[in-house]
């Protein structure tokens, strides 16, 4: 059996539009504005979420005879691995760890940048952090539990960590852009 990111996409895309349509009845009805930059956060927000998804967790491939297996030591098992790469093998594996390490590392940016222009509450780098560290974890606990019904997917505490720095990358960029939108004194 095998679903693939598509899959997401053709489940998400419909109920964004579902949501939407809700949403703008909703603000018809108490006359509110529909369109702001919070809206249109959401609107990125609701896309991040469903390729998110299609990322971390499809395709989902089944196999039989999968064992679930865990990195939870940070960084040692990572540089073991990158130092092991046969010489036949270099540029390949060179660029599979740079996609790897980049990929996990901005992988959240894009939720640190989105959640606090939607919601005030997450306007501090603990709360954004703490929010895409639990994120981290959930997605590689779900990859860990795909692994149970035959799922072949890489479960390591250096995505948490690289998710993680790229949550506090996505904050600071969210809060210069804020400082940019507010008005300058004309002292």
């Amino acid at each position: 059996m095998y679903f693939d990111w598509p899959f997401a996409i053709i489940i998400g895309i419909p109920l964004v539009i579902i949501i939407e349509i809700l949403r703008f009845i909703k603000c018809k009805k108490s006359k509110i504005e529909f369109i702001n930059l919070r809206e249109i956060a959401l609107l990125f927000f609701s896309a991040y979420i469903i390729g998110l998804i299609a990322v971390t967790l499809f395709p989902f491939d089944t196999y039989r005879n999968v064992k679930p297996t865990a990195n939870l030591v940070p960084v040692f098992n990572t540089i073991k691995d990158i130092s092991g790469i046969p010489a036949d093998m270099k540029g390949y594996m060179t660029k599979f760890w740079i996609r790897n390490v980049l990929g996990n590392l901005f992988l959240l940016t894009p939720l640190a940048i989105l959640v606090p222009i939607i919601f005030k509450k997450f306007r501090s780098i603990k709360s954004v952090v703490y929010l895409c560290l639990f994120v981290s974890i959930l997605i590689e606990a779900l990859q860990y539990l795909s692994m149970f019904l035959g799922n072949i997917r890489s479960v390591d505490i250096d995505d948490v960590i690289l998710n993680t720095l790229g949550s506090i990358i996505g904050f600071y960029i969210f809060n210069y852009f804020l400082k940019s939108l507010k008005p300058r004194d004309a002292s």
